[in-house]
């Protein structure tokens, strides 16, 4: 096991524990998304929903697959023990409106940071492992903070083609990197 993962509970050279780092990416995550709400506000429905051949086609489509999927994992790490299975679901994401989006996402964000404060700060929490069903049917397993990690990185990923799809409707989209929000303010999970 590398030292990244084998440490959870001790803290980087600067005194931030892996926690404190994920309660930070989360805060993070939060605010870049909540930025991409605010400037999908002033879009048309038009524009929201336009084909734009990219991602999940569509602005509102794409911010309604990250959404879900933040929603998914949370249920995973907030449901299933350690050691436990858990099936992912394979049912299309729900058909949200942006107002939708805007009410669920902030309940979402809470969660997460709910479940990492109820963590007992131990590395064995967040090594973890759970057994996860994808759609073939296999049951591979993954750490929980691998789970934490996925769900960030994909919102991110989908995040920057959101920018993407903005820019392509000639608007200027918000500025959503980290640098960006440690600009603004934001927290470094202490």
């Amino acid at each position: 096991m590398s030292s990244y993962t084998s440490s959870a509970s001790k803290s980087f050279a600067h005194g931030i524990s892996v926690q404190q780092l994920f309660a930070s990416d989360l805060r993070y995550s939060a605010w870049a998304n909540q930025r991409l709400l605010d400037a999908c506000a002033d879009r048309t429905g038009e524009e929201l929903e336009r084909d734009l051949r990219l991602s999940h086609r569509t602005i509102l489509a794409t911010l309604q697959h990250v959404c879900d999927a933040e929603k998914v994992w949370l249920d995973c790490l907030s449901t299933t023990a350690a050691g436990g299975k858990w099936i992912l679901p394979t049912l299309p994401a729900p058909n949200l409106t942006l107002a939708d989006l805007g009410q669920i996402w902030p309940e979402l964000w809470k969660g997460y940071e709910k479940w990492l404060e109820g963590l007992s700060g131990t590395k064995i929490e967040l090594e973890a492992e759970v057994f996860v069903q994808i759609p073939d049917g296999s049951v591979p397993r993954f750490t929980r903070w691998k789970i934490l990690r996925h769900m960030l990185d994909h919102s991110q990923f989908h995040r920057g083609q959101v920018v993407g799809m903005i820019r392509s409707l000639g608007h200027t989209p918000p500025a959503i990197n980290r640098g960006d929000y440690w600009l603004a303010g934001g927290s470094d999970g202490r």
